[in-house]
C-alpha cells in the first residue's frame, strides 16, 4: 500500500507524493505556467520531475508535447510512473531513472524540442541540515545543480530549442552564467514577488539554444495582495484557474 501523499492538484490531476520529499508547490505551477503557451507539440524533457506534476500539469491544459521525465530518486521515479498511469498520460510522459551527469547515455543529442527544470536551488553547505535525504536531494546540489542541468540540456537540446527553469533570484547570476556557458541564450525573464512589499522569491527564465543575444523582461508577477498572504492577485488566481479543468476559482 502507498505510504505517502494523495494530492488532488485540480479537477484533472491526482497526485501522488511520497513523504518526506518536497511536495508539489508554487515554484512548480509557475514554471508549467510561463512555459505553457511556448510548448505546444515536439519532444521535451523535464529534469529532476520528481512525482511528475509539471509535465502532468501542461498535458492536462492541452500541451501536445511527448514528455521524458528524469528523475535520480528510484521512489520518485516509480511514483512520477504511476501518476502518468493513473492521470491518464502513459503514452504521452515517461520518466527514466537515472543521473543527469550521464546524460549523454540516457538523451539522444539535438533531437528535443523542451528541456524543463525546476532544479536543486541551494549549495551543499549552507541553510537546514536536519532535513530528510530525499528533501536534502531535491533542494541542495548534491548530484548536480545549474551547471550540469544546463550542460544536459544543451546536450539533448535541437538548435533553437527552447530551455525553461525557475530558480532562486540571489543565485540568479550563476544560473544565467551555466546557460551561457552551454551555449543557451537567455530570452525571457520574469521575477516573482509574494507580495507587493517583498523582494522577489523566484525568477523565470527561457533560453535558447544557440539563439541570439536579447533578453526580455516581463512584467513581474506578484502572487498576493496583502502582507498576510491571504487574498491572491487576479493574475495568480487566473494561472490557478489556467490548471483547473472546471475553470472555478483556486480554493
Amino acid at each position: 500500500m502507498f505510504d505517502g501523499f494523495n494530492t488532488k492538484i485540480n479537477a484533472d490531476i491526482k497526485l501522488k507524493e511520497p513523504k518526506g520529499g518536497i511536495r508539489f508547490g508554487t515554484d512548480a505551477l509557475l514554471l508549467a505556467d510561463f512555459a505553457l503557451d511556448s510548448c505546444k507539440k515536439g519532444r521535451a524533457i523535464d529534469l529532476g520531475t520528481g512525482s511528475g506534476v509539471i509535465p502532468l500539469l501542461m498535458l492536462a491544459s492541452g500541451c501536445k508535447c511527448d514528455f521524458t521525465g528524469l528523475e535520480l530518486q528510484e521512489e520518485y521515479a516509480d511514483i512520477a510512473r504511476q501518476n502518468s498511469v493513473e492521470n491518464g498520460f502513459s503514452d504521452r510522459f515517461n520518466v527514466i531513472c537515472g543521473n543527469a551527469e550521464n546524460y549523454r547515455s540516457i538523451f539522444e543529442s539535438g533531437r528535443a524540442d523542451f528541456v524543463i527544470t525546476n532544479p536543486p536551488y541551494m549549495r551543499m553547505n549552507c541553510g537546514k541540515s536536519n532535513e530528510s535525504l530525499p528533501l536534502a536531494i531535491a533542494r541542495r546540489e548534491i548530484s548536480g545543480g545549474a551547471s550540469l542541468f544546463c550542460e544536459t540540456a544543451a546536450w539533448a537540446l535541437k538548435s533553437g530549442g527552447s530551455f525553461f527553469a525557475v530558480y532562486r533570484p540571489d543565485r540568479l547570476a550563476n544560473l544565467i552564467c551555466s546557460m551561457k556557458n552551454n551555449g543557451i541564450e537567455p530570452k525571457r525573464l520574469r521575477a516573482v514577488f509574494p507580495s507587493y512589499d517583498k523582494k522577489p522569491s523566484l525568477v523565470l527564465i527561457e533560453g535558447r539554444k544557440d539563439g541570439g543575444e536579447g533578453l526580455v523582461y516581463e512584467n513581474n508577477l506578484y502572487i498576493y495582495t496583502d502582507e498576510t498572504h491571504t487574498v491572491q492577485t487576479d493574475e495568480m488566481q487566473a494561472i490557478y484557474r489556467r490548471f483547473d479543468g472546471r475553470n472555478e476559482e483556486p480554493r
